[in-house]
């Protein structure tokens, strides 16, 4: 039986690391990085989105100390919003200025996602023809 995406710390992380443009050794992101980003997350979420941890965990808020192939806490419906608050939160403590808007648009995902926003339209990339030609 194939197995869920995003169901590991691992699976989760290595999916941050592709929004990230992250995916070669030496890596950017240390593995430490990216669990205190996750671990981030998670707190946030918890604010934004107590049910989704009361009944499970009650006051608590579970914790990852490294990145392994441990079971990933969170239901499968909003784990792609993890990716979001993960990218988002390591690139926050980038110290790069050019990171802001990137981490500001994956932070707004990362809530759209947990709130049950309609996500809009990923914006960037390649210009249009239309673009191009000035109009």
């Amino acid at each position: 039986m194939a197995q869920s995406p995003l169901n590991t710390v691992q699976s989760l992380i290595d999916d941050v690391r592709t929004l990230l443009l992250d995916k070669t050794q030496p890596y950017r992101y240390t593995d430490p990085e990216l669990i205190v980003a996750l671990n981030t997350s998670l707190l946030d979420a918890r604010r934004l989105r107590a049910d989704l941890f009361v009944t499970r965990f009650g006051n608590e808020v579970p914790f990852y100390g490294q990145i392994s192939g441990e079971q990933f806490c969170v239901e499968p419906q909003f784990r792609l919003a993890f990716v979001f608050g993960v990218a988002a939160q390591a690139l926050l403590r980038d110290d790069e200025d050019v990171q802001d808007t990137r981490a500001n648009d994956f932070l707004a995902r990362f809530n759209d996602v947990l709130v049950g926003v309609k996500q809009g339209s990923v914006q960037g990339g390649t210009p249009n023809a239309k673009q191009k030609q000035g109009g």
